[in-house]
């Protein structure tokens, strides 16, 4: 049963390979990725319900063992967002035959939304951190794709500030990363949570600079205060299906890995790390409450009111207890929706 976990990662990345050879065929293009996502929504179920009676399935690719191997580790959490981001896909990919426009239809644009979509749940699905960064630059790539496709004017502009800023924040990832491994030894997120209660002296040091890396780097990815600047422009230029899989997704994998990665390796730090979120989340949502009351155009304001979710789910995360990051996990979901 655990092999199942991973059917619908392969199912949407077989999907975006098949794309590839359709050619300039859009309604053929809609028959591919339809049947596809809806084959992985299916099975996603089944391993949501299997899941739920069953507990937590691990699954260990090349049969290395822990923490050496590549781990897809799904829990309830994991295998909700699946299901989750899968369902929204669909329904996206159903309203895009008659708004997204013909021209994208014939290019890129499903293969773009079957590869960004593949990153997405893979970060939600992995149990590595250095895994967490490759699936992170697969939907971060697709969605450089999604954000210029069509060629506006506005698109393009927003774009080259839109890749610098992931640019930047994917170089901060990797080294931090590199930092973890240098006092670590180890990259699995189970076993990066038993070495760093255990670490001591200057290495505490180095835990601290990669909490504030990794801050950096996933407060930008979500669209935390203040490092949002990025987000209104960026969302603004492309049409409303890609705005709607940039605002129900991408900015929920920043999150996501906030409440997973600082759950698990500064539990000990608690109170500063709570502290810290706590302000930026309020932070956030005063930003986005003032930008939703500026602006009369309702991307905008709908763009604002992402920001304003992010700073809600996260004040929960934040809590770093039960009843917290349960109202945060409920509304995360919500709001995808």
């Amino acid at each position: 049963m655990s092999n199942l976990i991973i059917v619908p990662l392969v199912i949407t990345f077989l999907t975006a390979v098949t794309l590839i050879f359709v050619g300039h065929r859009p309604y053929v293009k809609r028959k591919v990725v339809l049947t596809g996502f809806s084959l992985a929504l299916l099975v996603s179920l089944y391993n949501l319900y299997h899941i739920y009676m069953n507990g937590t399935q691990t699954l260990n690719l090349g049969s290395w063992p822990v923490p050496y191997s590549i781990v897809i580790y799904v829990d309830m959490l994991s295998a909700l967002l699946v299901t989750v981001s899968l369902l929204i896909t669909l329904i996206v990919l159903i309203y895009s035959h008659q708004s997204i426009g013909l021209h994208r239809e014939r290019y890129f644009y499903y293969f773009g939304v079957s590869m960004m979509v593949t990153g997405v749940n893979g970060a939600f699905m992995t149990g590595d951190l250095f895994n967490l960064f490759v699936f992170f630059e697969v939907f971060l790539m697709s969605s450089y794709l999604l954000l210029v496709i069509g060629g506006t004017k506005i698109q393009l502009q927003e774009s080259i500030k839109y890749i610098l800023v992931n640019l930047l924040t994917s170089a901060f990832f990797v080294l931090g990363v590199g930092m973890l491994y240098s006092i670590t030894g180890t990259l699995n997120m189970g076993d990066l949570h038993v070495k760093f209660a255990e670490l001591s002296g200057t290495n505490l040091n180095i835990v601290v600079i990669t909490f504030i890396m990794f801050l950096f780097v996933f407060a930008t990815k979500a669209g935390m205060f203040p490092l949002y600047f990025w987000l209104p422009g960026a969302y603004y230029a492309p049409p409303i299906p890609i705005i709607a899989l940039f605002g129900a997704l991408l900015t929920k994998v920043g999150v996501y890995a906030i409440m997973r990665t600082f759950s698990l390796f500064y539990s000990t730090n608690s109170e500063f790390i709570t502290q810290t979120l706590i302000v930026l989340s309020i932070l956030t949502i005063i930003m986005g409450c003032i930008g939703a009351i500026a602006y009369y155009d309702v991307k905008k304001i709908i763009i604002y009111n992402i920001m304003i979710a992010i700073g809600v789910i996260l004040i929960g995360a934040a809590m770093m207890d039960k009843n917290g990051m349960m109202g945060s996990i409920y509304y995360l979901l919500h709001d995808m929706i």
